[in-house]
């Protein structure tokens, strides 16, 4: 429960540490989306609404209209699949003339308008089949047909920069879909009907050979049959209808040729023809007529010609009479010769033939019987076909047109920018979670020991000072039982471990070094609270202030000193000067060196001379431990001049703030620049109050008071 105490604590106090990144990143998102969503083009969206009725709809069988549940979804899923079919499509773009349209029309792309504009090349637009394929996946792109759910219902939705286009579309789509499949069933039963009309055309001529076939083996067998049954008047009755026949058939030819004759104004043919008397009268007439117009005078020619139309019009009149009383004779000769000739089957079937006659006519009698049936059988299904087909209803009808929308569907500005702010606010929170654990400062013990690859102390909590005057470094006196106290003891412990480990060659007392990337991380606190920590441990403690570029100890005594380490530094010998600059601290008797003013020469020549250094061994000398003040590595090189006279190197960090690779950067420098038994301890400095778990599980252990 603590520890998810603590991540809480933790993720609040990162959000707060990094709001103004935060903040930032969603004012930039969100402007962008802003700027995004009120700069694109408003695109409308209209939809029609389609029902789709699967059952079968036969006007001439009502009763017959069930299908199955599976049947019914696949066919929905294909109805689905011809609305948005490019043969619909490409109807709706032939009809709406969409190839010149500015919108699904073709049109310069990107590239051929930027050539055009830098004048490299002259742009021309698509013609013929790939005009046609760029308005057809324009269209496409634009065009969405689904089912809803598990209904029958098919919604067809089209989208355009027009709202009135987008109905307009929706709804022809619609319309020519049913089109299609009205027309795709109706064309169906009519493929279906001409296939019946070739096999009645078949079955007419089986019809006539099956009857002929009957006829000529009666007339083929006759004598046999007249054999057999002693009967003459059927050979009668034949020779009666073979004459029937013949007269019948020059009947016919006779009106064939008249009807030619009538056609090609031979009325002396015609006349031939028909033999008759008024006809021949009128021919004689039309004749004579004809002779005297070749020879009349122009008075009289127009009377002649007038007199001729006249007897060619009786003669056609009169020819057309006798052709209609011969079709007469014909018919009946028809019907008396199909009366005779089934009187003569009949009479035939009757009489007392021998076996195998009589199987054989019964067999070519069943054939034309059986002819005859499907023949009548095939012509009754051709006349329903062709009923059906012109009865034929759509599977499909329009139950709610597409109207034109009043708002347009995309973009959607308010959930842009909706979805605009979400999406900033988790960039934002990812890029001050990196920002602070992979760029910015570290925030752990385990971040700090995994990325400067160094041990780690402690983590010093953030404090503050009473009041200006006074130091935070006095709480090691002021509240020695305190968390601040506490981590300074554990990093002064931390440190002579180190020492342990790695034993200094050099004889007297303990060189530390206490430095820190860049300014204003606390590191001059921290030594000078390290520094009494010793001389309160009971060792003989000497605390230099060995940023000459910009001292600062003395403030934080409250002290101005009139000699400093840079009045000793200057001169040629020490021992003279040395009790002139050691100043004691008047809390724990600790002694220090310390600064005054800012050098106006480059402090790397002093720290790096021989006055330093003898500096050094006198101070090794005279006490148990020396804690060196030294500026920040990373603006001032002195820092690593310094690194090669030290025991230990304790480096600071400021929570949340020291850039690692800036730190990482700095201890591989210290690295290279320090004794080989010189160890580096980091210290996570000023950790914010709210993140230090380790105060709340122990805070009974500490106390503030003075």
């Amino acid at each position: 429960m603590e520890e998810t105490e603590f991540d809480i604590r933790g993720i609040f106090s990162l959000l707060r540490r990094q709001l103004r990144l935060i903040l930032v990143t969603v004012i930039a998102v969100v402007g962008l989306a802003t700027l995004v969503a009120f700069s694109l083009t408003p695109t409308y969206t209209a939809s029609a609404l389609v029902l789709v009725d699967p059952s079968n709809k036969n006007l001439l069988n009502p009763e017959t209209q069930m299908t199955t549940a599976g049947a019914d979804s696949a066919r929905i899923d294909s109805e689905v699949e011809l609305a948005r079919s490019d043969n619909v499509l490409l109807r709706v773009i032939g009809d709406r003339d969409l190839t010149t349209d500015k919108e699904f029309g073709v049109s310069l792309g990107l590239t051929a308008r930027v050539l055009s504009f830098l004048r490299v090349a002259e742009p021309t637009l698509p013609t013929g089949q790939q005009a046609l394929n760029e308005t057809l996946t324009a269209l496409r792109n634009a065009t969405a047909v689904q089912r809803r759910g598990l209904t029958y219902l098919i919604s067809v939705q089209v989208r355009s920069e027009d709202p009135a286009k987008a109905a307009d579309l929706a709804n022809a789509i619609t319309e020519i879909y049913i089109q299609d499949q009205l027309a795709s069933k109706v064309n169906s039963v009519m493929s279906s009907r001409d296939i019946l009309q070739a096999r009645i055309s078949q079955a007419r001529d089986a019809i006539g050979r099956s009857e002929s076939s009957f006829d000529d083996f009666i007339q083929a067998n006759m004598n046999l049959i007249t054999e057999d049954t002693g009967r003459t008047d059927l050979a009668n009755m034949q020779a009666e209808l073979q004459a029937l026949a013949a007269a019948r058939t020059s009947d016919a030819t006779t009106i064939a040729d008249v009807q030619s004759s009538l056609q090609n104004g031979n009325w002396s043919s015609l006349v031939s023809d028909l033999q008759s008397d008024a006809l021949a009268e009128l021919e004689r007439q039309r004749s004579q007529l004809a002779g005297s117009l070749s020879t009349a005078s122009e008075a009289s020619a127009a009377s002649l010609r007038a007199q001729l139309t006249d007897i060619e019009q009786r003669l056609r009149t009169t020819a057309t009479s006798e052709v209609n009383n011969l079709k007469v004779s014909v018919r009946e000769a028809q019907d008396k010769e199909n009366s005779l000739r089934q009187n003569l089957r009949d009479e035939v079937l009757k009489s007392p033939l021998s076996g195998d006659v009589l199987a054989q006519l019964y067999e070519l009698q069943q054939g034309a019987e059986l002819a005859r049936t499907q023949y009548q059988t095939l012509l009754a299904r051709a006349q329903e076909l062709g009923a059906q087909a012109d009865l034929q209803l759509a599977d499909s009808r329009i139950v709610s047109p597409a109207l034109e929308p009043q708002s347009p569907s995309f973009p959607n500005k308010a959930l842009i920018i909706a979805v605009a702010a979400v999406f900033a606010i988790g960039l934002g929170v990812v890029l001050a979670l990196l920002y602070e654990n992979l760029i910015g400062g570290f925030t752990s013990e385990e971040q700090v020991a995994s990325v400067l690859r160094t041990s780690v102390a402690a983590t010093i909590p953030r404090e503050r000072a009473k009041s200006e005057r006074d130091s935070i470094a006095n709480l090691m006196v002021t509240s020695p039982l305190s968390v601040f106290a506490e981590s300074v003891r554990r990093t002064r412990a931390a440190v002579e471990n180190s020492m342990k480990v790695s034993p200094s060659p050099r004889s007297g007392g303990k060189v530390v070094m206490v430095t820190s990337t860049m300014p204003n991380e606390g590191k001059t606190t921290l030594a000078l609270a390290l520094a009494r920590s010793y001389s309160l441990f009971g060792q003989s403690t000497l605390l230099i202030d060995c940023d000459l570029r910009k001292p600062s100890i003395h403030r934080h005594l409250n002290l101005e000193p009139d000699h400093s380490l840079l009045d000793l530094l200057s001169e040629t010998t020490t021992e003279k000067d040395f009790s002139q600059v050691v100043l004691t601290d008047a809390l724990t008797a600790t002694s220090m060196i310390v600064g005054s003013r800012r050098s106006d020469i480059p402090t790397d020549q002093l720290l790096a001379g021989q006055a330093f250094q003898r500096l050094l061994d006198a101070a090794r000398a005279s006490f148990d431990v020396v804690v060196l003040d030294t500026p920040p590595v990373g603006p001032v090189v002195d820092g690593l001049y310094l690194a090669q006279f030290v025991d230990a190197i304790v480096f600071v960090t400021r929570w949340a703030s020291t850039s690692q690779r800036e730190a990482r950067r700095a201890v591989e420098s210290l690295t290279v620049s320090k004794p080989a038994h010189a160890s580096i301890t980091t210290v996570l400095n000023q950790q914010d109050l709210t993140r230090s778990g380790y105060g709340r599980k122990y805070g009974s252990y500490y106390s503030y008071n003075t």
